[in-house]
């Protein structure tokens, strides 16, 4: 079972749905939300909307708790007030009964999940210190605390000596006689200094901890809030985007929690994932989803990237066979070996495609001339809103080896949502990391556009294999040619 964990989305639609991409191309079984949906960002009715349709299990964050009425808006300070209201504004009152519905704790094997401190999870008490991680353990007897609340991606470890130790984020298994807890970071309010989106993936049955960060579109973010003017309009990882020093964390919490006799709501809810029940709504996909489970069933253990995520159609690629990179010093990507439609009965060589309704979404190949001569190029369709993927075959590369991330894209004429170019690592350890992340912005339907990103001169941090991902959630039509991984000096 993997399951990705994340927080504080706080009404950042960008973050949440380029987050939700990163989870659709590595695939994982379920996805848990540590609360704080709303507050701060311009667009809460929309980030509630995807996650209700979206995510699996929820827990309530502070901010969800005050907009639905379990918490008195008086322990935030003024500013964080005037969102509250503006944001109650704008969210119906069945999205306030869905967050009032929300337990404080989700518990799993060898695990529990809270927003704040699980020591005190309806007062939302901070989790910052040394001491804070001991009240948390003693309050708790799973071997992994998965928490949000402070935006500040890292690990608390517990070890034999008994005394707690901060780490920065990093991969890990689970070790004997060693506890852990671990801040998921923050998807819409990022406040390390790192402006990315910040989640993480725990795979329960090897009890492995993998941090992720995902870039998302600060423009388009920019955008919604002067477009929804709401009360506040500068967030802090703005602020570090413009002038690259964050603040002390300290300075910018807005929240003092209360304490718990002044909680309107004494009665600690705990649900169990074993037993948790969905709504009939959120299972709507379940036909599809029983079909992705079988086509991963079918798949075999294989590589964690190639695995297709539940609810999801994939044309698997003929030819797996992972390249070696040597031996593709001029470009590390076939092209499409034909034109025509992508299908379960007809997929590609080289190629793997991955829909989530094959009725309102297709990939096709066509041929097309260009100044350098004939070329393939393919036609990612979308009659809605829904993710999908284009992955290419694994090429096996040596540390230290750099690479090249490219393509040429345009759009049709009313494209809607957003796409990236991705490079995975997955090293000789089995831990996948995304290398590069490239987002597709300003595709016209005018030109083709160029994209590429290369890494550092360090290159590869360790032997392993790399895969060229395209992956996305749009509606409208994307085209892709000159798809290249290539391998430079």
């Amino acid at each position: 079972m993997r399951t990705a964990i994340l927080s504080d989305v706080h009404a950042n639609l960008q973050a949440l749905n380029v987050v939700l991409t990163d989870i659709f191309s590595v695939g994982v079984d379920r996805i848990i939300s540590l609360g704080d949906l709303v507050g701060y960002g311009p667009q809460p009715a929309e980030v509630l909307e995807v996650a209700y349709a979206r995510l699996g299990h929820f827990v309530l964050g502070n901010h969800d708790a005050v907009i639905a009425g379990r918490m008195d808006p008086g322990v935030f300070n003024p500013a964080a007030r005037a969102m509250i209201d503006w944001t109650a504004s704008r969210v119906a009152g069945k999205a306030r009964a869905f967050l009032a519905t929300q337990p404080y704790i989700l518990t799993g094997t060898a695990f529990r999940c809270s927003h704040g401190n699980p020591a005190s999870p309806a007062t939302f008490a901070y989790l910052l210190e040394a001491a804070d991680a001991s009240a948390a353990w003693s309050a708790a007897p799973e071997p992994c605390l998965f928490v949000g609340h402070s935006h500040v991606p890292g690990l608390y470890v517990l070890g034999p000596s008994g005394t707690p130790h901060w780490l920065a984020p990093q991969d890990f298994a689970f070790e004997e006689q060693k506890r852990y807890i671990v801040n998921v970071g923050a998807v819409g309010e990022p406040r390390d200094g790192d402006v990315r989106a910040s989640y993480c993936i725990f795979d329960e049955e090897r009890r492995e901890v993998f941090f992720r960060r995902v870039a998302f579109d600060l423009e388009a973010y920019r955008r919604a809030v002067e477009q929804a003017a709401p009360p506040l309009r500068t967030a802090y990882f703005l602020q570090v985007a413009a002038n690259g020093t964050p603040r002390p964390l300290r300075e910018v919490l807005d929240f003092h929690p209360p304490s718990r006799a002044a909680v309107r709501e004494q009665k600690v809810t705990v649900q169990h994932l074993d037993r948790a029940v969905r709504s009939a709504k959120r299972w709507r996909l379940g036909a599809a989803a029983l079909l992705g489970l079988l086509l991963v069933a079918l798949a075999g253990a294989g590589y964690l990237y190639r695995r297709a995520p539940p609810g999801t159609v994939e044309m698997a690629a003929v030819n797996t066979t992972a390249l070696v990179a040597p031996a593709c010093n001029s470009g590390c990507l076939a092209a499409p070996d034909r034109a025509g439609a992508v299908t379960t009965t007809a997929p590609l060589r080289d190629w793997t495609v991955r829909v989530t309704d094959p009725a309102r979404q297709t990939v096709t190949v066509r041929d097309e001339a260009k100044d350098e001569g004939p070329t393939r190029v393919f036609r990612l369709a979308s009659a809605a809103a829904l993710p999908m993927a284009l992955l290419a075959r694994p090429v096996k590369a040596a540390a230290g080896m750099r690479f090249q991330l490219q393509a040429t894209c345009r759009s049709g004429p009313a494209l809607q949502g957003y796409a990236e170019l991705t490079l995975i690592h997955r090293g000789q350890d089995g831990l996948e990391r995304p290398l590069l992340h490239c987002p597709l912005d300003r595709l016209s339907g005018e030109r083709w556009r160029s994209y590429r990103r290369s890494l550092a001169a360090t290159g590869l941090p360790q032997d392993g294999e790399l895969r060229w991902t395209l992956s996305g959630k749009f509606a409208g039509e994307l085209l892709v040619r000159d798809a290249e991984l290539q391998r430079t000096k």
